[in-house]
């Protein structure tokens, strides 16, 4: 939430003088968006959901590549021995996919959200240790027994698919694990393995996923919350050939805080009302009272949505007093907003009163790129009120414009 309040000064005067990891295959991620108001369509997602899987046990060469994991308990399962040179595809959807997301006390309040799986890694287990099974001399590092029955490694990220860890640490002590991650371009949809011996059995314990997340149109959400899934199936969008998952799909819960900045620029913080000419005018000539008027400019500098409220330092009948110390007026306040800025109902914002409670302008929203235009404050002391105005007298009083994105 942001709110922006801006302190005004009303002056007139009259006879001359100016105024985790989660269950099964379900992940609830817990993420906050701040888009930038002066950069539409730029916005930065802070992913707060645990970090599990491989970044927790080697969280050097995850923190060095800027990556997270997250690990869903699916297990993939060879139902017999792995011939040689049959490939294991390890396929996965690195492209970007578009799903929809709701805010949670906004009824038909919409947004889109984009995923994709930018990294992916597992701890395989063999059915018999690497060593037993490439026939290599005992008493060598056990990563080497590991590197020699694949072609390439686990270890290796053969091009298009990056490495993130180089070393032989994915080697565990008993001879049957090994632990491996990559990094997956958008173009990229599988990091194939082969085996250079027939492999009796494996299993894939797990599935890590490094996963990013953008917003489509971050400069049109509206502050609060929001709620969405999606959902990946095993054998289509993830593809380990002839290893069978023990999970038909995987799935994100997404809930997304938003927390929109309001932006704006007040050309001043003091109005002066006066009659339509100024006071000399009416002093030489001699008119009747008529209303005093006053405007101010200020900049929206931010596309997001927000509403506008009024309070004040002496309250009106829905609208703000001002006050010569013993007697006092009403100000009547509204506002013109330009295009494309319109109301909940999609009308143009002109002389729009505002009042105590901001009735009328809860929903302000942009339809297009705002502009830099100008929009106005507009203060009018009416006819009737002026008439009771005591002359040779300042008038004067303090009202409050708050600018909230929290709708």
């Amino acid at each position: 939430m942001n709110k922006l309040m801006s302190r005004l000064v009303l002056v007139s005067a009259l006879g001359g003088f100016y105024a985790g990891l989660s269950n099964a295959a379900v992940l609830e991620v817990q993420a906050e968006i701040r888009p930038d108001p002066s950069n539409p369509g730029s916005a930065q997602i802070i992913n707060n959901t645990p970090v599990t899987g491989y970044c927790t046990e080697f969280p050097a060469e995850c923190n060095s590549r800027k990556i997270r994991s997250d690990s869903f308990n699916i297990s993939f399962q060879s139902s017999g021995s792995i011939p040689v040179d049959q490939a294991i595809p390890f396929g996965f959807p690195a492209r970007w996919r578009t799903f929809t997301v709701s805010h949670s006390s906004i009824p038909g309040e919409t947004a889109e959200i984009q995923i994709r799986i930018a990294g992916v890694g597992t701890r395989y287990r063999l059915s018999k240790k690497a060593q037993e099974i490439t026939g290599m001399p005992i008493g060598l590092p056990v990563f080497d027994y590991h590197a020699f029955l694949w072609s390439p490694s686990w270890a290796e990220a053969i091009a298009p698919c990056l490495g993130v860890n180089g070393t032989s640490q994915g080697a565990d002590a008993n001879g049957t694990d090994f632990t491996a991650f990559w990094l997956t371009p958008e173009h990229v949809t599988s990091c194939p393995r082969r085996p250079k011996f027939e492999v009796p059995g494996i299993s894939l314990q797990r599935l890590d996923v490094h996963y990013e997340l953008r917003a489509v149109r971050p400069e049109k959400l509206m502050t609060g919350n929001y709620q969405g899934s999606y959902t990946y199936s095993m054998g289509s969008d993830f593809d380990m050939g002839n290893l069978n998952a023990n999970d038909p799909s995987m799935t994100f819960n997404l809930n997304l805080a938003v927390k929109q900045d309001v932006k704006v620029e007040m050309s001043a913080d003091r109005v002066y009302l006066t009659p339509k000419g100024g006071w000399m005018e009416w002093i030489t000539h001699g008119r009747k009272p008529e209303k005093l008027l006053g405007d101010l400019r200020f900049f929206i500098l931010s596309s997001a949505p927000f509403k506008m409220d009024l309070s004040c330092e002496r309250l009106g009948i829905d609208t703000c007093l001002i006050s010569n110390g013993s007697h006092q007026v009403p100000v009547d306040i509204s506002v013109s907003l330009p295009s494309p800025w319109v109301d909940d109902t999609g009308r143009p914002i002109e002389r729009r009163p505002l009042i105590l409670g901001g009735e009328g302008l809860k929903n302000i929203k942009a339809t297009g790129s705002p502009n830099q235009s100008p929009s106005l404050l507009h203060f009018e002391v009416p006819q009737d009120s002026v008439k009771d105005m005591q002359s040779g007298s300042r008038y004067r009083g303090t009202v409050y414009v708050t600018f909230d994105s929290d709708i």
